[in-house]
């Protein structure tokens, strides 16, 4: 998916003209084989249209992270006419890395191809239009436990790819945020698009959620059984405000929105402050209880507590951030088990739902459903000033 000023940018990066027949052999000129296509994960996510081209069919979608989505349609549009302004439920197949490789190159640059699939391959259909894309990105985000990155690239982010390679030339596990790299990948296409009729949900005053909780700290411990549900991602970014005598920091990712998080104990902070690009070792957030709710308005409370014995890496006496609330789903991915959430102070984006839910809450969840949650905010349990 890529973030970018406009739509014409992104189709003008690459060949103008459609490969409409690409014959037996497509499969090994456009650069994947049938084994990666089943690598092909759903997600669904509520976001705005910004820009619609129906002959070339590829809309233009704020998605619930404020990105500016460029998205292949692979279904017919002409029935859903589709305009600027219109909210949506887009159901995509995510973006497939097939090809990554260190890069010596020192710019960064992107190349993208249209074709029409000339037969079926797996979860895509004879006829469908899809995006091939190329070039040199750096490496912003790495979530090693389900295999996905996010890239950085000229004309802004290409983000929450899933990589699929062979394991004899998998570079995946030695990548590192800051790195930069060379990729080919299959571009998010839509298989399912659905107008949404009603408003958003009211948000409250406030628009962004203090760097400290107005409650008092108390001492606690984490049941030990949560350490194997976090995922541990790399993240790149800018400092905003930093406060390691508090042990909470708030972080501006490369797309533009801000991250909340509380530092582990025993961090090596020095030489680290405001303004400075980092690269940060997080746990990811983990929401521990979700129930579907009929409450319509949005709301968040929070609480930071000590910990009171080591979990994990995250030491004795760090500051962890619980927050409860009433959300509203705009992003749903099951094979990953995450979903994003929008409450009064904006998004609160993929979270990992901690397995074991009663009655797995997930496949019980639709977008646009509001829930009652309780979660873990993100910790950091490393941080160091990108290269």
């Amino acid at each position: 998916m890529t973030r970018c000023s406009g739509i014409s940018r992104v189709l003008a990066a690459g060949a103008a003209a459609v490969v409409s027949t690409l014959a037996f052999h497509m499969p090994s000129r456009a650069g994947f084989t049938p084994e990666q296509l089943a690598g092909f994960e759903v997600t669904h996510l509520r976001g705005e249209v910004n820009a619609v081209l129906p002959t070339q069919k590829v809309i233009e979608v704020i998605d619930p992270e404020g990105h500016l989505e460029i998205i292949t349609v692979g279904i017919d549009m002409a029935p859903l006419r589709l305009r600027k302004g219109d909210r949506v439920d887009v159901s995509l197949l995510d973006g497939l890395v097939v090809d990554l490789e260190r890069s010596t190159a020192t710019t960064l640059s992107f190349d993208r191809e249209d074709i029409i699939m000339p037969m079926d391959m797996g979860p895509l259909k004879k006829g469908m239009r899809m995006a091939l894309a190329s070039g040199t990105a750096r490496v912003v985000k790495v979530s090693a436990s389900d295999r996905s990155l996010s890239l950085m690239g000229p004309l802004g982010g290409i983000h929450n790819l899933d990589v699929v390679m062979p394991s004899g030339d998998d570079l995946f596990p030695a990548l590192q945020a800051g790195d930069l790299v060379d990729f080919r990948l299959i571009q998010p296409v839509a298989v399912g698009i659905d107008r949404i009729a009603t408003a958003a949900a009211t948000a409250g005053a406030s628009t962004s959620q203090p760097l400290l909780s107005s409650r008092a700290d108390r001492r606690t411990s984490l049941k030990a059984e949560l350490l194997e549900a976090f995922e541990l991602s790399q993240v790149q970014g800018t400092l905003l405000q930093y406060e390691p005598d508090q042990q909470v920091m708030e972080l501006k990712s490369p797309y533009g929105h801000t991250l909340l998080i509380t530092m582990g104990g025993g961090l090596k902070t020095a030489g680290v402050r405001n303004g400075d690009e980092v690269i940060v070792d997080v746990l990811d957030g983990l929401v521990v209880d979700l129930s579907k709710g009929s409450a319509s308005s949005l709301s968040f409370n929070r609480e930071d507590v000590i910990l009171s014995e080591d979990f994990g890496e995250v030491r004795k006496g760090a500051r962890v951030a619980m927050g409860t609330g009433t959300a509203e789903v705009v992003k749903i991915s099951e094979e990953d088990h995450e979903l994003s959430l929008r409450g009064p102070f904006g998004g609160v984006h993929n979270l990992d739902v901690r397995p074991g839910l009663n009655g797995d809450p997930l496949a019980q969840l639709k977008l646009g459903d509001f829930v009652s949650f309780r979660s873990i905010q993100p910790i950091a349990i490393g941080i160091r000033p990108a290269r």
